[in-house]
């Protein structure tokens, strides 16, 4: 064979095997970008935007909306989960009045000035001792002599001479009362036992002895209920 032909049958083997070697390129690329294509892009996260505050509403738009909810239960109260229901407490019942015993049935024994007066809760000055004490009675001035009355109904418990306040007539009384007349003089017109009258003669007012010395002719008179000291003039009208 010649040269010339033997060159050009060289060259077109060469061409053959390029476009063979093109054809693989391109097939391999297409084959490439299909199946690139064919796989789901990720999406992108879109730029969150800023949070607005609401304007806050007129007052005539409040009212509006809240007249236009009041037929759901926007306005009851949210109940909290946790809210144990609570035990009905029982109803208190008022305490009953207690009674106080009263007095009112009493009289003063004879009429006269208060020389010295009850005080149990502070010292006092007595003149016959020159110092202060506490008293738990009075002393009702009275010239000697005077008639002493019982103070309300009731019986002589004990007719006794005190070395304090001397003769002395102690009158027991309904409802826990207990009544002390002295000094007295000698010549009482009841005895232990008997039964008095409101208003009646015990005795008349005698010369002042012991702790009452150092003040003028009175009555010394006293008041007690189940053994508790009372103020007299709180008892008595």
């Amino acid at each position: 064979m010649n040269e010339p032909n033997k060159q050009k049958k060289h060259e077109m083997k060469v061409t053959t095997l390029v476009s063979i070697g093109l054809c693989v390129i391109a097939l391999g690329a297409g084959v490439t970008y299909y199946a690139w294509n064919g796989k789901e892009e990720p999406k992108q996260t879109q730029p969150v935007s800023p949070a607005v505050s609401p304007k806050t509403p007129k007052l005539e738009m409040a009212k509006e909306v809240r007249e236009a909810k009041s037929k759901d239960d926007a306005d009851k109260p949210l109940e909290k989960e946790d809210a144990k229901p609570q035990a009905k407490q029982p109803v208190k019942q008022p305490a009953k009045p207690q009674v106080q015993e009263t007095a009112e049935a009493f009289i003063y024994p004879v009429k006269g000035e208060i020389l010295m007066d009850y005080s149990m809760e502070k010292a006092i000055y007595d003149p016959t001792l020159d110092q202060y004490r506490t008293n738990d009675t009075i002393s009702i001035g009275a010239a000697q002599g005077t008639p002493v009355l019982a103070s309300a109904d009731g019986t002589v418990e004990e007719i006794k001479d005190d070395v304090k306040q001397g003769k002395t007539v102690v009158i027991t009384h309904k409802d826990g009362w207990r009544t002390t007349y002295s000094p007295l003089t000698e010549d009482i017109t009841v005895k232990k036992g008997d039964t008095v009258k409101q208003g009646q003669e015990i005795g008349q007012v005698a010369k002042p002895v012991g702790y009452g010395a150092g003040l003028a002719d009175h009555l010394c008179f006293g008041m007690e209920q189940n053994g508790q000291k009372k103020d007299p003039k709180k008892q008595l009208p």
